[in-house]
């Protein structure tokens, strides 16, 4: 029950941000996307609210911690008691449909057979995977004993807390349940099915705006199920989080492209913005979103012309002011990265590096034809991409098309400038959960390209 109360808590931070400050009538989300949406912002919101008490000095005594959620409910009840007409932002804005045909049963079905087969798997076993424990468990419980996080906990040294330069995106979150119901191992686990199931949701609402219903459960269907997203749905890792913000930013973009609606760019510049508290790769994901975003901006004759150099500063402004915390503290604290050092990195660690991208490579292509991990995911993608070729670089594939390859790009550049260790440990230790990062929107394009033929199903 202290479980479902901290969900709630979530779900209330979120509403009030979707309920008093983008607002309904500004920018219409139907009930799907309302309820994800409200779980994976408040999430965001929540651990950002604990690490400015860090910075602020304020302790994570449960008080503290529930004010938050507890002055959001007032703002909302506020908004609403005092003018009740304003209550048909609860109603759908579309009539809701029930009928599915026999091919959408099916893929619902699966889609809500997984969901519960994570649940399964993650409800009788406690954190315990060893990059779990050390980079999020451990911490998540330091933060719990010292009510806070302690000083100069960024300075420690590596043998102490693994990584101290990781985002705390999911550790503060894990702090957040834990200030619900205790140092419970147990219930904590839950967060990450609770995670994907927001994700899915949010992914589908996003999708069948962009596309169709049918679209929508086919995009659903196609990463719901890799065993992949089902694995890290069961586990503590980022990986997923960082998976489905990167995700639902660039299909807010995307909507944004075709609507010009700016409170669709906001969200997208919010979740991108929280990506850089999940995992330090989101810093490739950025640069290659600035980069999208000032090509799009410098396209002519587009719809949004006179309004896109306001768009891209105020994109830039969201983005700098949620990241800033954690870039502050993390830059002034000097909190290390092991496994790419700066002032260890020479021209012959790099030649090396270089001389190794055929052990990339293979690792790599391993990982394509990998049913293990990935069923059909990446065979299919490829596929599509291939098949679609000549629809690849129209209209908002263009974009979607760029991003990747600039965030490619970024993750080769990254794999060449390691210094910790050869490469072959590097990418056999991490290129399974990179390649996960890159699922939702592999998902997206790949029933952009392949809708026409989805629909005569």
């Amino acid at each position: 029950m202290d479980f479902i109360l901290s969900l709630i808590a979530l779900e209330v931070i979120g509403a009030f941000f979707l309920l008093v400050v983008i607002r309904r009538e500004r920018y219409k989300y139907s009930a799907t996307e309302f309820f994800s949406l409200s779980f994976l912002l408040g999430a965001a919101f929540a651990s950002f609210q604990l690490f400015l008490y860090y910075m602020a000095g304020i302790s994570f005594d449960f008080i503290n911690v529930s004010m938050l959620p507890i002055v959001s409910l007032i703002l909302i009840l506020a908004r609403y008691v005092s003018k009740p007409e304003r209550g048909r932002d609860f109603l759908p804005i579309e009539p809701v449909r029930f009928k599915l045909s026999i091919f959408e049963k099916w893929l619902l079905a699966g889609i809500v057979l997984q969901f519960l087969w994570t649940i399964f798997l993650t409800l009788p076993i406690p954190v315990h995977s060893h990059d779990a424990v050390a980079n999020y468990a451990l911490k998540a419980k330091i933060f719990y004993t010292y009510n806070g996080i302690p000083e100069g906990f960024f300075r420690l040294s590596e043998s102490t807390v693994a990584h101290t330069d990781y985002p705390l995106l999911l550790p503060l979150l894990m702090r957040w349940v834990y200030a619900f119901t205790g140092q419970n191992d147990l219930v904590v686990n839950m967060i990450m099915p609770m995670i994907y199931l927001a994700f899915m949701g949010l992914f589908y609402a996003l999708a069948k705006k962009i596309l169709n219903r049918t679209c929508a459960l086919v995009a659903v269907f196609f990463l719901a199920t890799v065993p992949q997203v089902v694995d890290y749905a069961t586990i503590i890792h980022a990986d997923l989080v960082l998976t489905a913000f990167i995700a639902c930013s660039i299909a807010y973009f995307v909507r944004y492209i075709r609507t010009g609606n700016r409170r669709q760019l906001d969200l997208a510049s919010i979740f991108l913005g929280f990506s850089l508290w999940i995992k330090n790769e989101a810093i490739v994901f950025a640069g290659a979103f600035f980069l999208v975003f000032c090509i799009f901006a410098a396209k002519k004759n587009h719809l949004l012309k006179k309004r896109k150099v306001v768009d891209l500063v105020i994109f830039v402004v969201i983005i700098t002011i949620i990241a800033a915390p954690w870039f502050i503290v993390k830059i002034s604290d000097s909190a290390g990265n092991s496994d790419m050092n700066i002032a260890q990195l020479t021209f012959e660690r790099v030649w090396q590096n270089v001389k190794d991208i055929p052990i990339l490579l293979d690792l790599f292509q391993q990982e394509v034809f990998g049913p293990k991990k990935w069923n059909i995911f990446w065979v299919l993608f490829f596929s599509i991409l291939v098949w679609k070729r000549k629809t690849l670089w129209k209209g908002e594939n263009f974009y979607i098309t760029l991003f990747l390859l600039l965030s490619v790009a970024g993750y080769f550049v990254g794999y060449m400038v390691t210094t910790g260790n050869n490469l072959f440990f590097y990418v056999n230790t991490t290129i399974s959960r990179f390649m996960l990062h890159f699922t939702g929107i592999c998902s997206l394009l790949a029933v952009l390209l392949y809708r026409d033929e989805i629909n005569k199903v």
